[in-house]
């Protein structure tokens, strides 16, 4: 087994806490709000944030960061810390100006995305409002876990999603028996979130400061770092803003099938359907995506070729050693499962059904999604951007003309089975090129 490999197990493990903590929480999200309005607006507004947050927090930004702040830290640990500096107070500028840009013309766009009522595209705006906040907190988090993980350290870094879900359920358990208008909960249940984020954030500058790796933040943006980190995130980002886009088209599908079938919560069901797809994917892909890029890196500063071979088949052959079976069991046992977990309150056997066949069509890649991340994550450690960036551009063209072409017979599925189909057209142009 691969050293990443092995690191990843022990990672895989706070991972796997995290999401058992997530099915909880799903579990009484299911519960307290069901598949209706408010349901629905809560899901688009908190995938808007997590959109950036995917692209920024949990890919591109880190990934482009990683390797840059290895190279300082071979000239020395003080100008490690003075190039993670200036990023960041550069990062912040940016996404200042981002949340500016959200609240100024949010009113105009959102309900565009969404259509349906004037209610409910009002209160998307309005928790949009709230919840965007994540993307500060996430990707200045993001800087800090980066200087960790690199250090390989990777269990204070693993307990940022488990801040997250205690703070929800810490509102849902304490908070929501003393609320009961479902409107009131869902605005207690933003703020929560975004104090969750806070806390998320101030662990992660804690945990690198104990370990004297602060950053020594400094306006000098035209540090070379800069440029180089922006350099690799442009194609980056562009491929990775392939795949949000392709989110963001769902969510305008799934609205628009929602519209023309008032009751069927399909917003709903797909967002809960693809959580539980993460939960596999998040505890292996992740994980082993999280750890192989130091491993990488590590073994390309010696110049170790073999190492890099035996790093990489290794994480791979690992990965579908646990994606293969859990695909398998979630696609044939999916009606059960959002039985188990969901089942309750406002949440009925007609909202697991309409969940059911948009999970297994999301089952079938949940290898592809594992490894996807596992090889764009090979592609970042060799500071090659651009390959990932042309597959992933036609991977939504893919996604997109499937779309088009099933939503008319199997409506809200057709976006959960487009998505599988485009992963699998992903892993197989990341294996060829």
């Amino acid at each position: 087994m691969s050293n990443a490999a092995s690191r990843s197990i022990a990672l895989s493990f706070y991972t796997f806490l995290s999401r058992i903590l997530g099915l909880l929480r799903d579990h009484f999200m299911a519960v307290s709000f069901g598949t209706g309005m408010v349901a629905s607006a809560f899901s688009v507004a908190y995938r808007l944030p997590n959109m950036f947050r995917n692209l920024l927090a949990e890919g591109t930004l880190s990934q482009s960061f990683l390797p840059l702040y290895a190279e300082s830290g071979k000239i020395s640990e003080e100008e490690a810390k003075i190039m993670s500096g200036a990023v960041l107070s550069f990062l912040f500028f940016i996404l200042s100006i981002l949340v500016g840009i959200v609240f100024l013309f949010s009113p105009f766009f959102l309900p565009i995305l969404v259509g349906g009522t004037k209610e409910y595209s009002n209160l998307v705006i309005e928790l949009t409002y709230i919840l965007f906040f994540l993307i500060v907190t996430a990707s200045l988090s993001a800087i800090f876990m980066a200087i960790s993980n690199s250090k390989n350290r990777f269990f204070v870094p693993s307990l940022s999603p488990i801040i997250l879900n205690l703070c929800y359920l810490f509102v849902f358990i304490c908070l929501f028996p003393f609320v009961d208008d479902l409107h009131d909960r869902v605005i207690v249940l933003c703020f929560a979130i975004i104090t969750g984020g806070f806390l998320q954030l101030a662990v992660q500058i804690w945990y690198v400061w104990k370990n004297k790796d602060m950053p020594k933040i400094n306006w000098n943006w035209k540090h070379p770092s800069i440029r180089k980190i922006f350099k690799l995130m442009l194609p980056a980002a562009l491929g990775g803003g392939f795949y949000q886009l392709s989110l963001l088209v769902d969510i305008f599908l799934a609205n628009w099938v929602q519209n023309q079938n008032p009751g069927l919560g399909a917003v709903v069901s797909l967002d809960y359907s693809q959580r539980l797809v993460q939960l596999p994917t998040g505890i292996i892909g992740v994980a082993l995506a999280t750890t192989i890029l130091p491993a990488l890196l590590q073994s390309l500063k010696k110049e170790e070729w073999s190492s890099i071979h035996q790093e990489l088949a290794g994480a791979l052959e690992f990965a579908l050693f646990l994606t293969v079976p859990a695909a398998l069991g979630m696609a044939f046992l999916a009606g059960p499962i959002l039985d188990s977990i969901y089942f309750g309150g406002k949440w009925d056997h007609i909202a697991t059904h309409t969940a059911t066949q948009p999970l297994v069509f999301y089952s079938i890649a949940i290898p592809f999604f594992s490894i996807n991340k596992i090889l764009i994550s090979s592609y970042y450690a060799f500071q090659d951007t651009k390959t990932p960036l042309r597959i992933q551009s036609i991977s939504f063209t893919i996604n997109i003309i499937l779309n088009l072409s099933l939503i008319w017979f199997l409506k809200h599925s057709a976006i959960a089975l487009s998505s599988a189909i485009s992963a699998i057209f992903t892993f197989l142009l990341l294996g060829i090129f």
